[in-house]
């Protein structure tokens, strides 16, 4: 394990316990899914579709494209 990846866990230890478990998951959704956008985006993939993520013998992942919004509100209008 390199170091800069050790400093990374600790790091996020850090925020898990400042912030606790519900807000550590939103913001590593988050870093989640602009790292597998943007490579599927540099890899030519269309990224307004949805991406899966073969999960083998586990879970699949799919990542909708972001929901439309409406005129003067958000999606969840």
């Amino acid at each position: 394990m390199s170091k800069a990846h050790k400093e990374f866990e600790a790091a996020f230890d850090r925020y898990l316990d400042a912030v606790g478990p519900a807000d550590a998951m939103t913001t590593a959704t988050a870093i989640f899914v602009g790292l597998v956008v943007s490579y599927a985006d540099s890899k030519g993939a269309d990224t307004s579709l949805p991406i899966t993520i073969n999960g083998g013998d586990q879970r699949d992942i799919t990542i909708h494209p972001p929901k439309q919004t409406t005129k003067g509100g958000s999606a969840n209008d």
